[in-house]
């Protein structure tokens, strides 16, 4: 990473000013004052002496407790980044309250701004149960597409494990899409379990656990939505 990009995460200035402070010489690199941007993979880089972390970007996911709010403060409810190692984090994708599972955190603005516009078409399944048995029928027409917010098409894939249980595939995310999705159908929503979000899987994360996601899940997630 560029030494001004550097800067510029780490919050220490924007960028025209960065670029004056590094000119100015208060930026080492292995013990060498640089004032050149130079790209830098690996070593100590010090801001005057605040060493710097070379991967200042951070890609986080948690298994969402039911009762958290996903927001960073709340007067009245507990929110998700109470969990977090940090406060910093941006999150991708809000699950209501009720609603647990997978959740991406991120201070990565731009992967997280392409993340949830409807254009990239990026796949989140829950796994459901709902309150009155599914026919296939009614599976079947959902499948087609479903009309919320008066007019608004959604596309949506359902299976079912049993009458009253199954998984459900959107594209779009939309507030409280599949609940309406449900209700269109005239039935309602009992719990909802985000289990995947594009390629990522929640597989065995614990509620309240978190985890970095891999080097390779990042460049994937990054790839999807056409960031290099």
């Amino acid at each position: 990473m560029h030494i001004i990009d550097l800067l510029v995460l780490h919050k220490i200035a924007k960028k025209h000013h960065a670029k004056k402070l590094l000119k100015e010489g208060h930026v080492r690199v292995n013990g060498e004052i640089i004032t050149d941007n130079i790209d830098v993979e690996e070593g100590e880089v010090y801001f005057d002496d605040h060493q710097l972390d070379l991967h200042p970007l951070k890609y986080y996911m948690i298994n969402k407790p039911a009762n958290y709010i996903c927001a960073n403060r709340d007067d009245k409810d507990p929110c998700i980044v109470e969990l977090m190692p940090r406060k910093d984090l941006h999150i991708v994708g809000r699950l209501d309250r009720d609603t647990t599972g997978l959740l991406l955190l991120t201070n990565d603005i731009k992967l997280r701004k392409r993340l949830t516009l409807p254009l990239y078409h990026i796949e989140k399944t829950y796994q459901f149960t709902c309150l009155h048995p599914l026919t296939k029928e009614e599976v079947d027409k959902a499948n087609e597409g479903v009309v919320i917010d008066d007019n608004h098409l959604c596309e949506c894939f359902i299976q079912m494990k049993d009458e009253k249980e199954g998984y459900i595939t959107i594209h779009e995310g939309r507030y409280h899409e599949v609940k309406k999705i449900f209700l269109s159908l005239n039935n309602k929503i009992l719990s909802l379990k985000r289990i995947s979000f594009g390629h990522l899987e929640l597989g065995h994360l614990q509620e309240g656990e978190y985890r970095h996601l891999s080097d390779d899940e990042i460049a994937t997630l990054r790839e999807s939505v056409y960031l290099d």
